[in-house]
């Protein structure tokens, strides 16, 4: 089958006309059409893998099995059914990679990012620098108007700033990628890709812009077709792809509206299908009825691919700089006056450029034009890549393989090992006892007498039958039972341990342990079942990184005017898209994605120390947010974090009983201050006190003085008035005592001055 041949890529925009477009995207059609028709169609082989997934027979694969001589045998006592051994090892690699972390990392790459990092650095430490002139001079009592701080030496804050400087450039990069890897669900159609990628060993996805938004999507790998070079390894390096879809009328005005007019849009309601056996294909691929698709489905074939255009650099000299500048300039480019004037020189040169075009029934040619982000490099004008990505598993030097594709001859045999088992079952019938059958007992039938032998476990016999002669040793055992049922099993079994081998999942894996196997022997049987997977984990991530790096760079085409936006973290909480035009499309982004397998290791291995680290203190809220983390660098980020408030809280506390010391301190000097203060006071008072007391005495002292003085008066006085009395009371008693002696003298002067009486 012969092709058109392609036609010349090396011409000036002007000659590329719309037949010349055209005739480009039947030119590369037409190429994968013929690619595909010599010997089994690639699609039908890629459907059989598939199939296998989910365990569709074909009995085309056991026809050996089941006419072994030619013929189909009917009411065989068995049948040929699929009992899924490959499936549940796609399914454990799918659920492993539902759970590895997608970190990545994004990075300028602009020339003057080690300038700008450098200016940033020198500012940092002109600003420490001025801290320390501002303490320096506060503490010299001078007014300065700002507040002391507390400042790091230059050495200490110029390898801090290693550590921690990351261009803004790169932030709002990063917020950018995780918008739309939101955005997008970018994380479950990668999910969605890596299934392609197990059973059929091929994974497709489209990076592009529409309606004014960065778009990813997957392509099913039966649709795609591409040429690359040898020793290239992913699709948007190759040199052309085209992707073949077959859908209804309504898809395609949803995606092409706007190219389309009025008669297009009524011939796609009777499409006439180019190629008569498309939908057929289609149609069988699905298990219908081809006639149901006929007038129904349309067919779509959009074709990418790198033509030539040639670019020229403007050399002139500046007049506002004086200095002699470079400029790149299209196709059709004039050289004005008065740079001619000037002496102004263009030499041009041919480079790549990617074109998009799509054919609709083999008779529409829609959006046939140069994609509008050629994704080039900076450093090198002819680089870019097609808008489709992809990659195979295996195809070095040979034709690809998958995962399913190794498993096929395993789950063949272990189909037919099941079959042969199934009829070694159904022929098996155990020990069977022969008995003649004239020594049932005349009068019985068969009822009875199988009544009484499975009743009573007694075999009645009459001998006496006329004319029939029974010897007792005639009967015999037959053994039916079939010993190869415990071999299959073996075989069985074996099949299971050769195919987990060569998947790289051992049961250990599975889940499954044996009662006698230790911890560190089954961990070893993982690690080591691994490390075969892990190829396979690794080239998908390659891919996955290629995606992210070219949605980042249609957002730069997407986003012309700037973004603004708010999406949500993998950790619930909300962030910001804020991005500038100028300095978005200005920038040179870079995204590295880590190994996922290194990383979830990591993971594992740090959330096994939770409960340490919340026995060591860590707060639980920090141990959630840790099991919330995607990747080991938000773990990390938490847990400086968390070391960060705790050394924070630590500080504080220090500062706290320091503080709290100081107060006791302060308290206790205060208290002997208060006591020294209260025993001056005291002895002051006691002073006064005494003073007072003193003057006090004094006071009583001169009023003892005067009273006793006064007392002494009276004592005096008193002395004197008792003298006084005593004097007169002497004179008294003298007197009375000279009256009482002149009393006396008289009276015994009249006694003896009367007579004496007679003696009569």
């Amino acid at each position: 089958m012969g092709y058109n041949k392609i036609p010349r890529q090396k011409l000036s925009i002007a000659k590329k006309n719309k037949l010349w477009r055209e005739q480009c995207v039947e030119a590369f059609i037409d190429l994968s059409n013929n690619g595909r028709s010599s010997g089994s169609s690639r699609r039908d082989d890629m459907q059989v893998l598939y199939d296998y997934y989910n365990g569709v027979i074909d009995e085309a694969d056991y026809r050996y099995v089941l006419q072994p001589y030619g013929k189909s045998r009917k009411n065989f006592p068995s049948q040929m059914r699929n009992y899924p051994i490959i499936k549940p090892i796609i399914d454990l690699l799918l659920g492993e990679k539902s759970k590895r972390p997608l970190n990545f990392t994004v990075t300028v790459q602009n020339g003057d990012s080690v300038s700008v990092k450098e200016e940033a650095k020198k500012e940092l430490i002109y600003q420490n620098l001025q801290q320390q002139f501002v303490n320096e001079m506060n503490n010299r009592g001078m007014n300065t108007g700002l507040e002391t701080q507390e400042v790091e030496l230059p050495g200490h804050i110029a390898e801090q700033f290693e550590v921690s400087y990351v261009d803004n450039r790169a932030i709002k990069g990063q917020n950018a990628i995780n918008y739309i890897m939101q955005q997008e669900e970018v994380y479950d159609k990668l999910q969605k890709a890596w299934f392609h990628f197990l059973v059929s060993g091929e994974a497709y996805t489209y990076r592009g812009v529409r309606n004014g938004e960065p778009v990813f999507e997957i392509l099913n790998p039966l649709d795609v077709d591409y040429d690359l070079d040898p020793d290239l390894e992913f699709v948007e390096d190759g040199d052309w792809a085209t992707v073949r879809k077959f859908v209804h009328a309504s898809s395609v005005i949803d995606a092409y509206y706007e190219y389309l007019d009025e008669e297009q849009i009524l011939a796609l309601e009777e499409p006439s299908h180019s190629e008569s056996d498309s939908y057929y294909l289609y149609a069988s691929s699905h298990h219908r009825d081809p006639n149901s698709y006929r007038n129904r489905l349309v067919e779509v074939v959009s074709v990418y691919w790198k033509s030539r255009k040639r670019i020229g650099f403007l050399t002139f000299n500046n007049p506002e700089t004086g200095g002699i500048e470079e400029q790149i300039v299209e196709d059709g480019f004039r050289m004005p006056a008065e740079l001619k004037e000037q002496g102004a020189k263009v030499k041009w040169s041919w480079v790549n450029e990617v074109w998009e075009g799509t054919r609709i029934d083999g008779r529409m040619y829609l959006k046939i034009h140069p994609c509008v982000n050629q994704r080039t490099s900076l450093d090198n004008n002819s680089t870019c890549k097609l808008p489709i990505n992809g990659r195979k598993y295996s195809d070095i030097n040979t034709s690809n393989i998958s995962l399913v594709k190794l498993g096929i001859p395993y789950q063949l045999n272990y189909n037919i090992y099941k079959y042969r088992l199934e009829l070694a079952i159904a022929r098996s019938k155990d020990i069977i006892a022969q008995f003649d059958i004239n020594m049932i007992p005349k009068k019985w039938d068969m009822d009875k007498f199988m009544y009484y032998v499975e009743g009573s476990g007694i075999a009645w016999v009459d001998y006496n039958k006329e004319g029939i002669q029974l010897n007792p040793q005639h009967q015999s055992v037959l053994d039916m039972s079939i010993k190869t049922i415990e071999q299959y099993i073996a075989l069985l079994e074996s099949i299971m341990q050769e195919w987990e081998k060569l998947s790289g999942v051992n049961r250990q894996r599975q889940g499954s342990i044996g009662n006698y196997e230790g911890k560190a022997t089954s961990q070893q049987a993982i690690v080591q079942s691994s490390h075969i997977t892990e190829d396979i984990f690794r080239k998908f991530n390659r891919m996955e990184q290629r995606d992210l790096q070219a949605l980042l760079d249609y957002s730069k085409e997407a986003w012309l005017t700037g973004k603004k936006a708010m999406y949500v973290m993998p950790d619930g909480t909300t962030d910001f898209l804020d991005l500038d035009s100028m300095e978005h499309m200005e920038s040179e982004y870079g995204v590295f994605v880590s190994d996922s397998g290194k990383d979830q290791e990591k993971l594992e291995n740090i959330k096994a120390l939770s409960q340490s680290m919340v026995q060591n203190g860590v707060p639980a809220s920090t141990i959630a947010e840790m099991f919330d983390a995607e990747n080991f660098a938000q773990i990390k980020l938490k847990i400086k974090s968390a070391e960060k408030a705790m050394q924070e809280l630590e500080q504080q506390q220090q500062e706290a009983q320091q503080a709290a010391q100081e107060a006791q301190i302060q308290q206790e000097q205060d208290k002997m201050e208060r006591e020294d203060m209260n025993k001056e006071k005291d002895r002051e008072t006691q002073i006064k006190v005494a003073m007072i007391h003193a003057r006090d005495n004094d006071t009583n002292a001169q009023l003892n003085l005067q009273k006793g003085m006064r007392e002494l008066d009276l004592k005096e006085q008193e002395l004197a008035l008792k003298e006084k009395e005593a004097n007169e009371g002497e004179r008294s008693n003298r007197s009375n005592e000279s009256i009482k002696r002149k009393d006396s003298d008289n009276k015994v002067k009249i006694a003896k001055s009367k007579p004496k009486p007679s003696s009569k």
